[in-house]
């Protein structure tokens, strides 16, 4: 029993996060220039059923005048964002990810996912997010998520560790190791 619980975990955090955005690993002030973010993702997944884990690459692509930042980043699906200087050290971030699987699979309903963070760096190096996001799969219906994250960065490597908690109230664990050039 505990098999098919930890295989049931397992599909589940597959569906969700072929969807949803995971890691963050985003800095409060905005990009100026360009920068590309290659990184590892671990994520556990609990449930009623027992826990279940796996990890995905982190690819992202960024540009920006130091105010204003505009990326494409996938984790098992595509997402486009934007992210905006509000103050030194205080920004907001939205995004749209579609999964990978549309441009395959001839499914009824455009699967997506809508993201906003605020993001703080509350200590040199140090970046808080609180992060809200919409899902909406054709199998699983409107998803509403909420989570955090903590990125410590060290020159061009990036370390987080973040939660997402669905409506289900089964929490989705991950820690991030990325390299930013």
């Amino acid at each position: 029993m505990k098999t098919r619980g930890a295989l049931i975990a397992l599909v589940l955090m597959a569906l969700l996060t072929a969807c949803l955005p995971v890691a963050n690993l985003q800095v409060a002030e905005p990009v100026d220039g360009r920068q590309i973010v290659v990184g590892l993702t671990g994520v556990t997944v609990f449930s009623s059923d027992g826990p279940g884990a796996g990890a995905m690459p982190y690819l992202a692509y960024a540009w920006g005048n130091g105010s204003t930042e505009f990326s494409v980043s996938t984790q098992m699906g595509l997402r486009a964002g934007v992210k905006q200087k509000v103050a030194d050290g205080f920004s907001v971030a939205g995004g749209l990810t579609l999964p990978w699987a549309i441009f395959t699979d001839g499914s009824t309903g455009l699967p997506f996912t809508a993201d906003a963070a605020l993001l703080a760096d509350v200590a040199p190096g140090v970046t808080v997010a609180g992060r809200g996001m919409y899902a909406y799969m054709a199998d699983l219906g409107n998803v509403w998520l909420g989570g955090a994250s903590l990125l410590y960065r060290q020159g061009p490597w990036m370390f987080e560790g973040g939660f997402l908690v669905g409506q289900s109230g089964s929490p989705l664990l991950s820690l991030s190791a990325a390299y930013g050039f």
